[in-house]
């Protein structure tokens, strides 16, 4: 076993807004949203919120752990359950349960919007209409920060930014790592994994020509990292690849249960054990 330590800060977290697109059949670099379907689970798993089309409307239904009906709500607009990963992550629902964000599948009318709804009653508590791709990437534990990301025009590059939903305003100033600042990431999100207080958003990011790398985003503090992966060979077997947090590690194993890789979620330290992106999955690079 190889400990490789790679930390790349260049995708620091720019407390602003982001350029991503959002489509829901899951096309370009955005996975885009559920519009209907089983819908984004509670943490406990005891309740499930899920979206139906009406026409220009949007049924929102919170269902019981045996699929009880429990509320219902409707929101103007065609939006849905946010996806945050290739894989079929659902997001949009914060870890304390009180906070659910739908988006939009595309922009409407140069604009990206959101809802963001109280889940007591499915009442609306905010409407987001922000010009350009946008994408959600996360929500702070409490519901009280939303991370969005925006794709630049005519570039595969794109931020994340902060926006406070307690004021309803974009934060200004980048949160970037000091060492070296904060540059736009490029790469398609793989799978998603969070930690068990919701506090760390930890997605496996497809890069083709470099490394692939977990981005680190700490939903609390407003900070983030790259941790590149040492992997070289064919980036489209990283669909095959899972993420899970095991204490202070980040575990990474392929859909058969191979161990793949182990971070060091302190140090940030990789522990190297298969490249899976070789046609045959062999030790080290």
């Amino acid at each position: 076993m190889t400990a490789i330590r790679r930390i790349v800060p260049v995708c620091a977290l720019a407390a602003g807004l982001a350029l991503v697109s959002t489509v829901s059949a899951g096309k370009g670099p955005a996975p885009g949203v559920q519009l209907e379907g089983r819908g984004v689970a509670s943490v406990g798993g005891d309740v499930r919120y899920a979206t139906r089309g009406l026409a220009g409307s949007t049924q929102v239904t919170a269902f019981g752990a045996e699929g009880r009906k429990l509320r219902q709500g409707t929101v103007t607009g065609t939006l849905g359950i946010p996806y945050v990963a290739f894989d079929g992550s659902l997001g949009g629902l914060a870890h304390d349960g009180r906070t659910l964000v739908l988006a939009s599948p595309a922009p409407v009318g140069g604009r990206s919007r959101f809802a963001v709804l109280r889940t007591a009653g499915l009442a609306l508590r905010h409407r987001l209409a922000l010009r350009g791709t946008w994408s959600f990437d996360a929500l702070s534990p409490d519901g009280r920060t939303l991370y969005l990301v925006e794709h630049a025009p005519a570039s595969p590059t794109y931020r994340v930014r902060a926006y406070d939903l307690r004021r309803g305003t974009l934060l200004r100033e980048a949160v970037v790592d000091p060492r070296l600042g904060g540059r736009a990431m490029t790469g398609r999100p793989v799978t998603r994994a969070s930690d068990p207080g919701g506090i760390w958003a930890y997605t496996l990011y497809q890069k083709p020509g470099g490394f692939p790398f977990v981005h680190a985003l700490d939903t609390v503090r407003g900070k983030a990292l790259c941790i590149e992966l040492p992997w070289r060979g064919d980036h489209a077997r990283l669909s095959d690849v899972r993420m899970g947090v095991r204490g202070g590690s980040l575990v990474l194993r392929s859909r058969a249960g191979t161990h793949l890789a182990t971070i060091d979620r302190s140090a940030f330290e990789v522990h190297a054990h298969v490249n899976p992106l070789r046609r045959e999955a062999g030790r080290g690079r």
